[in-house]
């Protein structure tokens, strides 16, 4: 069975293992090498937006994959615009065709 997973700062994601949810922390570059080699056990990824603006390269090259599906959600410091952008994307993909919000 595929799990849920949310990759951000190892202090701001704790509260998502009282949901049930894998709380995957991340401070450094390394770390998120090492979690995102194993992320084919997961059916959806959450990732904070400050961990999406830090390894923007990265993050892009998990939406190519049929799995995990990859969502954007606002950190605990700020909150831009890549969720909504994200969700865009997503969206966009399912549908085919280019959405104008």
């Amino acid at each position: 069975m595929k799990k849920i997973g949310v990759i951000g700062e190892k202090k701001s994601i704790l509260i998502f293992n009282s949901l049930g949810v894998d709380a995957l922390g991340v401070d450094t570059e390394e770390e998120f090498r090492k979690i995102k080699s194993r992320l084919e056990e997961y059916a959806i990824i959450f990732i904070t937006e400050d961990i999406q603006e830090k390894y923007q390269k990265e993050v892009e090259d998990l939406y190519s994959r049929t799995l995990p599906a990859v969502l954007i959600i606002p950190g605990a410091k700020k909150s831009s615009e890549a969720g909504k952008n994200s969700l865009k994307k997503i969206i966009e993909r399912a549908l085919g065709s280019e959405l104008n919000i």
